[in-house]
This record gives C-alpha cells, structure tokens and sequence, in this order.
C-alpha cells in the first residue's frame, strides 16, 4: 500500500496525488497538522519535506522525487515522453513550476490579507482550536519572510501580478492550437504547472488575469478533468 504524507493545501501533494491518480494506484493520506510539522516531518524522513511517500519499505521525499518514482515503478500509463527533447521540456516546466510559480501562488494565497483570510484557516484546519488562534497571524508572516527572502515578496502587488500576466501569457503561446503542454497527451509537465497555477487561480486577483486567457484556463479544466479522483483504473 502506498501511503502519502501530506499538508493537503500544499499545491506539490496535490501534484503527487494527481499522478497517483492517474497512475490509477490506491493510496492511504496520512495529514501532518502544522502543529506537529516540526516534531512529526523529520521522523517521516530526514530532509524535512512533505510529501513523502512510503511504499513497500522505502520513503521517498520531495514531489520531483517521488514523480520519477511513481513513472518507473507504475509506467502506465507514462507521464514523461520517450522523445529525449521532450522528456527535457518536462523536466525544464517541472522545474519552473516548482521553483517560480509556487512562490507566486504563496504570495497571492497566504500574504494578501483577503485571501489569507481564506486560506490560512484551510491550512490549519487539520489543528486544534488552541493552536489555530495563535498561527492565524504568524503564518501571514511567516509567508511573507518566504517570499521576500526568495525575491517574489519584495515586489509590489502589481508587480507579481504582472508577473503572473506574463506567465499566463507564456502558457497561451506554448499551448497554441494544442491541447496539452508537451507532446500530443497529459504528461509531468502539465500537472506540476496545474498544481500550481490551481492555487493561483483560486484567488480573486488569478482568476480575474485566468480570464484574460480563454486558451489557458480551458487547459487547466482540461488537466482537472484528466488527473482528477478516479480517472486510473483502481484509484483509490
């Protein structure tokens, strides 16, 4: 039995789901409340990361990590090409998602006040009571020393938003009359960027500039369809 340690809200465990899903393979959630973050991450493995799949007697960490894991252990069906050049453009979306996106999708959900409002009490809401109270102004902070120390959170408001406009308009032309990111079928590339830019799209200010691009958001239903709950074969 494979079994998923996770923060549900994190956008890389929606992404390891999704390729389970896919994968069609039945998985067991384990939820890490934050309060237990810093006593109950480091016992699931020692890098301190969440996700972390167990499977078979092996844990293995980081959502690249364990992408790559699922691929080679369960290769249907395949998330990444047989084509070398292609298979490379997975790796360099992968990345981009993971490493620029995702820094975009915090600053949007966890530090402007509106949606902080929104999301926080989702993020803790695996917490008790106590513990929600205390972190429901800590977490802002702590999102917003994140993101300055990583550069997105010492930009303007309008400025990240002009740099989300700019990926969304990199996406539109990447996709041109295609349906899917890379190739002619779903693969990594297009999950790892949905599970980013779901989260992006999930506040008022992503969906307003998602609206903007008709192409992009009719892909982003297009990888919710494909990689939802139930779309393999025995997915659980």
């Amino acid at each position: 039995m494979l079994r998923l340690h996770q923060f549900e809200i994190s956008p890389f465990c929606d992404k390891v789901r999704r390729i389970l899903h896919v994968k069609g393979q039945p998985y067991e959630v384990v939820e890490v409340p934050l309060v237990q973050s810093m006593r109950r991450i480091p016992q699931v493995n020692p890098i301190g990361k969440l996700p972390c799949l167990e499977h078979d007697g092996r844990r293995v960490a980081d959502s690249t990590d364990i992408a790559r894991y699922l691929e080679e252990t369960f290769p249907s069906p395949p998330l990444l090409p047989a084509d070398p050049r292609e298979r490379a453009l997975c790796h360099v979306l992968e990345d981009w998602a993971d490493e620029s996106l995702y820094f975009y999708e915090m600053a949007l959900r966890f530090t402007v006040p509106a949606n902080a409002r929104r999301f926080v009490p989702v993020l803790l809401a695996h917490d008790p009571p106590w513990f929600r109270r205390v972190a429901a102004g800590l977490v802002p902070a702590l999102m917003r020393r994140t993101t300055r120390a990583q550069g997105v959170g010492r930009k303007p408001r309008e400025m990240q938003l002009a740099d989300v406009e700019r990926h969304l308009e990199a996406l539109n032309g990447m996709l041109g009359d295609g349906a899917w990111l890379v190739g002619g079928g779903l693969t990594l590339a297009d999950v790892s960027v949905f599970a980013q830019l779901a989260c992006i799209a999930a506040t008022e200010e992503g969906a307003d500039a998602l609206a903007r691009w008709p192409r992009v958001a009719a892909w982003l239903e297009r990888v919710d369809q494909a990689t939802a709950p139930g779309v393999g074969a025995g997915a659980g």
